[in-house]
C-alpha cells in the first residue's frame, strides 16, 4: 500500500527522519517514527498512577516529619 504525504512540511520531516535513521524508504521511516512514538506512549504511567504515587510520597513525608518532631497531631 503506497504512502502519500500531501503536506510539504510533513514530507520534509519524513525525509529528514529517513536520513537520520538510515531507513530504506520514507514509508519505513514513518513506520519507525510511529512505532517509537507508540512505544513511548504505552510505557508512560497512567495519570492516576502518577497521582497515587504523589499522594503516597506526600503522606510518607508528612509521617516522617511528624515522627521527627514528636508531634501527635492533637490540638
Amino acid at each position: 500500500m503506497p504512502l502519500y504525504i500531501k503536506d510539504d512540511a510533513i514530507d520534509r520531516l519524513a525525509r529528514r527522519y529517513q536520513a537520520l535513521t538510515k531507513a530504506t524508504t520514507k514509508t519505513e521511516a514513518v513506520r519507525l517514527a510511529l512505532q517509537k512514538a507508540l512505544d513511548e506512549e504505552l510505557t508512560k504511567p497512567a495519570l492516576a498512577d502518577v497521582a497515587v504515587a504523589f499522594c503516597r510520597n506526600l503522606k510518607q513525608k508528612a509521617a516522617a516529619k511528624g515522627a521527627g518532631t514528636g508531634a501527635t497531631g492533637e490540638a
